[in-house]
C-alpha cells in the first residue's frame, strides 16, 4: 500500500497549526499550483488532498492518530480485550511481537503509514484470515472549458468521462451557474474510479474552466475592462459610453486629470455572485491613457503650445 503524503509537509504548516493558518497556506499554494495558473497538476491535487483532510476536524483528528484519515485503512478490533485476544495473546508477551516479528515501535510506525498494525490491512474479527479492506475508488477530475460568456450567464453542457473499469463512456449533464469561476467543482458522488475489495467508488469532479475574453477579465464577481483614452480626454475629463458584459451600454465620467490606471466603479453590472445568492459583482473601468506616437503638424503644434504653456513640476526632485 502507498505510504499517506505528510500533509502539514505539503501545506508547509506545524502539526499544530490552526484552521486559519491551514486555510491560508492552502490558499497560498493554490494560487502558484494552480493549472490555470501555470501550475502543475499534480502538484496541485496533492495540495487539494491534504487541504481536504486537514481542513476537516473529524479526517484531521484521525490522520493526526493513525496516519490516514481513511476509516477503512485503520485496523480494527486490536488492542487489549478486543476480540477475546489480550496484548499478551496476540504478542506473545514481553512487549514484542512474538511470531509476529516486530516491536510495538515498527507497529505504531506502520499505522502512522497507513499500512494497518502488520503492514496490511487485516481483519481481527477471525484472526488469522488476512483479509485486506476495502479501499474507496480514485477521484477523478475533468476540466471543463466554457467561454467567458457561458460561465457570466450561466449554462448546460454535456461531458462524456470514460471511467476506468467500465466499458463504455458515460456521458453527464453539467449546469454551470451563472457567474462561475475558473476553478469551480461540481462533484458527482460514486461516479470515478471503482473501489478495491468491495469498496465504495471515488468520485467524479468537474471543474471549470473560464476562456479568455478579448475584452473583460474577471476577479471573482467583479468584472475588469480596460478603457482607452485620449492624452486629451484624461486632461479635460469627459463623459464615454462603455458596452457592459451584460449586453447593455453604461455611461461612464472621466474626471479631468484622470492618471494613467485609475479605477472607476459602476456598481452592479458585474457577473453574479454565486457565493452571495442575489448579489452582483462591480464593472471596475481601468483608465488606459494613450500617448500618441505619430503626431500630425496641428498636433505637434498644440503640445508644444502646452509645453509652453506649462508650469507644474512632474518631478518632485527637480
Amino acid at each position: 500500500m502507498a505510504q499517506t503524503p505528510d500533509y502539514y509537509k505539503t501545506l508547509g504548516v506545524a502539526r499544530n497549526a490552526s484552521a486559519d493558518e491551514i486555510k491560508k497556506a492552502f490558499r497560498k499554494l493554490a494560487r502558484t499550483h494552480h493549472p490555470d495558473a501555470g501550475g502543475d497538476e499534480a502538484k496541485f491535487k496533492e495540495i487539494n488532498e491534504a487541504y481536504e483532510v486537514l481542513s476537516d476536524e473529524k479526517k484531521r483528528a484521525l490522520y493526526d492518530q493513525y496516519g490516514t484519515a481513511n476509516e477503512n485503512q485503520i485496523p480494527q478490533g486490536w488492542g487489549a480485550g478486543q476480540g477475546g485476544f489480550s496484548v499478551e495473546d496476540i504478542f506473545g508477551g514481553g512487549g514484542s511481537s512474538g511470531g509476529f516479528g516486530g516491536s510495538w515501535a515498527d507497529i505504531l510506525e506502520s499505522i502512522r503509514h497507513g499500512e494497518g498494525a502488520f503492514g496490511g490491512n487485516w481483519d481481527f474479527g477471525g484472526f488469522g484470515g488476512g483479509r485486506s479492506a476495502a479501499r474507496k475508488g480514485q477521484d477523478m477530475t475533468v476540466t471543463l472549458n466554457v467561454t467567458f460568456d457561458e460561465a457570466f450567464k450561466g449554462t448546460e453542457k454535456k461531458v462524456t468521462v470514460r471511467v476506468p473499469g467500465k466499458q463504455e463512456p458515460e456521458t453527464f449533464t453539467v449546469k454551470v451557474p451563472a457567474g462561475a469561476v475558473s476553478g469551480g467543482r461540481l462533484r458527482f458522488k460514486g461516479k470515478g474510479a471503482p473501489g478495491e475489495n468491495g469498496g465504495e467508488s471515488g468520485d467524479l469532479l468537474i471543474v471549470t474552466k473560464i476562456a479568455e475574453h478579448p475584452y473583460y477579465s474577471r476577479d471573482g464577481a467583479d468584472v475588469v475592462v480596460n478603457l482607452p483614452v485620449t492624452v486629451a480626454e484624461a486632461a479635460l475629463g469627459d463623459s464615454i459610453v462603455v458596452p457592459a458584459p451584460d449586453g447593455t451600454k453604461v455611461r461612464v465620467k472621466v474626471p479631468a486629470g484622470t492618471q494613467d490606471g485609475t479605477v472607476l466603479t459602476i456598481k452592479g453590472k458585474g457577473a453574479p455572485d454565486i457565493k452571495k445568492k442575489g448579489s452582483t459583482g462591480n464593472l471596475k473601468i481601468r483608465v488606459d491613457v494613450k500617448v500618441p506616437t505619430n503626431m500630425n503638424d496641428a498636433q505637434k503644434a498644440a503640445m508644444e503650445a502646452f509645453k509652453e504653456a506649462t508650469t507644474e513640476e512632474v518631478r518632485s526632485w527637480q
